[in-house]
């Protein structure tokens, strides 16, 4: 690939992470990387995958798509559902992805998404659909 491959699509990235939600839980670094980089190589500004990460986020939670939360050992499944409203839960990932964006210890993995079932019988027909 050379250097003018470009970023990749809001629609390409929603229907990857659909996909990628069949198999693991999703965390927030990975949908900014889906957004920015090909080849480790920045394809956007900072500024702008933030925005796109943040407008995916809400948007994959609100249709009922997938859920906010964290990796826990103890919760059913393996994964803490937060139990928060969505403009707070946003507000918390912006404050740590955005305002101290130069901390990435302390977002790469501050919020995690993980399937409904309303999101795996989308991913699974999106998986499916190039069969015979």
């Amino acid at each position: 690939m050379g250097d003018d491959v470009a970023a990749p699509d809001y629609d390409d990235v929603k229907q990857l992470l659909l996909i990628e939600g069949l198999q693991d839980w999703i965390h927030l670094s990975e949908i900014h990387s889906n957004f920015g980089f090909i080849n480790h190589t920045s394809k956007r500004p900072i500024a702008e995958i933030q925005q796109l990460t943040l407008r995916l986020i809400r948007e994959l939670v609100s249709e009922g798509l997938f859920v906010l939360g964290v990796p826990q050992k103890s919760a059913p499944g393996g994964f803490r559902k937060w139990d928060t409203p969505l403009d707070e839960a946003m507000a918390m990932i912006e404050r740590k992805y955005v305002t101290n964006f130069e901390d990435r210890w302390g977002w790469v993995t501050c919020a995690w998404l993980a399937l409904t079932e309303k999101g795996k019988t989308l991913a699974q027909e999106r998986y499916h659909a190039d069969d015979p």
